[in-house]
């Protein structure tokens, strides 16, 4: 079973049995560029800048099982910076994800809908 699904996924990643997905980010700050810095638990995808109205995009292949993948990143420019969980397998039923990043949080905009996210609350170490 391991045999399968590693030559799956070094075909192309998107045999229909290990889906792929693209996550597509757009700058929508009016006159900022926008610093954009991704990572899942075993990927940095490094740091990218995005002039007004540029983009960004990355793919990866989900886990079919356990349907726990996870991207978050890091977006800064110059009046701010905040974190959001860009790709999460369970609330994301997209496999072309397109997020317009805006001052005050992230939208998702899939089929004819816009869904606007609040950014993640700071994280406080004790």
């Amino acid at each position: 079973m391991a045999t399968i699904l590693v030559a799956l996924q070094f075909n192309g990643g998107n045999a229909g049995i290990i889906p792929e997905r693209t996550v597509a980010i757009a700058n929508k700050l009016n006159d900022y560029q926008l610093g954009v810095h991704c990572k899942d638990k075993n990927h940095d995808l490094g740091f990218h800048v995005l002039p007004v109205g540029g983009s960004y995009n990355f793919k990866f292949v989900v886990d079919p099982f356990v349907h726990n993948t996870l991207y978050f990143c890091f977006f800064s420019w110059t009046t701010g910076g905040h974190y959001f969980n860009i790709y999460v397998q369970t609330r994301d039923l997209c496999s072309y994800c397109y997020w317009e990043i805006v001052a005050s949080g992230p939208c998702l905009v899939w089929k004819d809908n816009r869904q606007c996210y609040n950014w993640n609350q700071p994280t406080k170490i004790a």
